[in-house]
Order: C-alpha cells, then structure tokens, then sequence
C-alpha cells in the first residue's frame, strides 16, 4: 500500500505549564501567576503509510513518546504545521508499558466487549471479532480469566486484544514489552507481527533496541528531533572509521550482536550482508566470511 496513514510536514509541537504560587500561613492556597510554553517537538516531517511498521527509538526525553501520543490524537498540545491522517481511517488506539491503566473489565473479554460496545459494534459482530482478536493475542483458554489474575505480558496481550477487536487500522504500542521477561516479550511481538502481517499499521516506541528486525523501519529521535530514519541494518553501521552510527548519535546502547559486528569490521572481517542484526544471521555471515578465506584446493 501506498497511501499515507499518517503524514507530518514541519511539524512543531508545544505544551503549556502553569505556574502556581502558595499563598496563605500554611501555604494551602493556591494562585496561578501564569503560564508558560515549552516546545516539545522540533521539525517534524515524517509519512507513515498504511499497513507499515514502523520503530520510534530514542531513550528517555528524545520525544518518542509526545510523537505516538500525537499521532494517537491524545492530549490538547498546540501543534504548528501540517498533520494528515489517511480518508476514512479508525482511531489509532495507544496501548502503553502499563496495560492496567486501559483495562477496565474484569476478565479479557469483557474488556474487550465493553470497548466495543463505546463504539457502538453491532452486537451480533462482537462475538466473532473477540473471539478472533483472542486467538491472535494467544488468550483464548484465559479470555474468561480474571484480569487480577493474568500475568503482566498476559495483561498486555489483553490491552491489545481490545484494540484489535474495536477493527481499527493502526495501533500505536508505547514500550509495551519494558516491564515483560523475554518470553512474554516475544508473545507480544508475535501478535503484534500477526496483526501486521493481516494490514494493521503498527507504530511500535521502544528503547530496547533487540526488538528490530533486518528490514525493519526505524526512526531515531534526540531532543525533540527525528535524528535518523531508515532500515535498520542502515541504522547501526558506523559511514567512516572514527565516526558514530545513528544509534549511538542517537544516544542509545546498540545490541550485544552489533557490537561483535563492530568489532569485527575493526579488524578488518568484511562480512556480507555487512551488518547482520541478529544471532542467527551473524552466524551465517562469520560462515560465509570463513569458507572465503580457505585457500583453494590445488
């Protein structure tokens, strides 16, 4: 697909703070002196298209967050600049690293029931759409278990169930796997790559830089500014000897397997593909490498 689901052009964003004052012996009274305005984002120009997934890296205060929060239509910021949603999209729901803050049913189903019914889905539609969002969330045997219950990737699948079940285009996901162990980490993922994989776009924020895949899109942001945007492979490798890579301009601690490929490139390994984002593909790579340099067999 081609069409732009979301599309920013110099986009600027501001917040306003108030600033109080104590009055009063005991300093219980309250008066509001005035406000100030702080810009949060800078320049933003960014195009998303439909069925994408994209990565939002950067580590804490780069501005990842106020960006998903802004491309999920939350908050009242004062915003200079052009911002397009494609004709006809659905609300992009924002799931965030505490799925309790949006659960608000007992059990995963009648979570999702409840959201569905706010938007007001025929009621003969809900059985089959939760049903079907809790097969790909993996919640099937559990969708009638008590939320208190749930463990906490359990919990997060269950937020994004709901989010599938309310049928919209896009989801917006804010490190959703921060406070998960590796396995449920991974169930997360293998959702959300699922529901990709039938035309949802994902917008996945993270600084757990493991998560990217070779092919991946990501867009790296600092200070408020979107620092880099490309695959991934591209954002890792190092232009010149001496000189950072994107990731590590952006601030952020690359993989354990990209720092072995930047060793390598170092001494002098040129490997193909020349970086290799993961275990696997390294290992295939070192291989490739190492039959290359046995000397032919006379």
């Amino acid at each position: 697909m081609h069409r732009h689901r979301w599309k920013l052009e110099s986009v600027n964003l501001f917040i306003q703070t108030a600033v109080m004052h104590r009055s009063g012996a005991g300093g219980e009274r309250h008066r509001l002196i005035h406000t100030t305005e702080h810009q949060l984002l800078y320049d933003i120009n960014l195009s998303i298209a439909s069925g994408e997934w994209l990565f939002i890296v950067g580590s804490n205060g780069s501005g990842k967050s106020t960006l998903a929060r802004l491309l999920a239509g939350l908050g009242q910021p004062r915003v200079s600049g052009v911002m397009t949603s494609a004709a006809g999209a659905s609300f992009a729901p924002l799931v965030t690293q505490n799925p309790e803050a949006a659960l608000v049913g007992m059990t995963p189903e009648e979570d999702a029931m409840l959201l569905l019914e706010q938007l007001a889905v025929p009621p003969e539609e809900m059985n089959s759409r939760i049903e079907d969002a809790m097969r790909i969330t993996g919640l099937t045997a559990g969708m009638k278990q008590q939320i208190a219950r749930l463990s906490g990737g359990q919990k997060q699948l269950a937020a994004i169930a709901g989010c599938i079940a309310s049928g919209a285009d896009a989801l917006i996901v804010d490190e959703p796997t921060a406070m998960l162990d590796p396995h449920a980490s991974a169930a997360v993922m293998t959702a959300l790559r699922e529901l990709h994989r039938r035309g949802t776009t994902i917008v996945w924020v993270t600084q757990r830089l493991e998560e990217l895949m070779e092919g991946d899109r990501v867009v790296a942001m600092k200070d408020g500014r979107i620092t880099f945007d490309g695959n991934a492979e591209h954002f890792y490798i190092r232009p010149d000897k001496g000189k950072k890579s994107p990731c590590e301009e952006a601030g952020l601690n690359a993989p354990y397997v990209v720092e072995t490929v930047w060793e390598l490139v170092q001494a002098g390994v040129a490997l193909d593909p020349p970086m290799p984002i993961t275990a696997s593909s390294l290992a295939k790579a070192v291989s490739s490498y190492a039959k290359q340099q046995q000397p032919a067999c006379p």
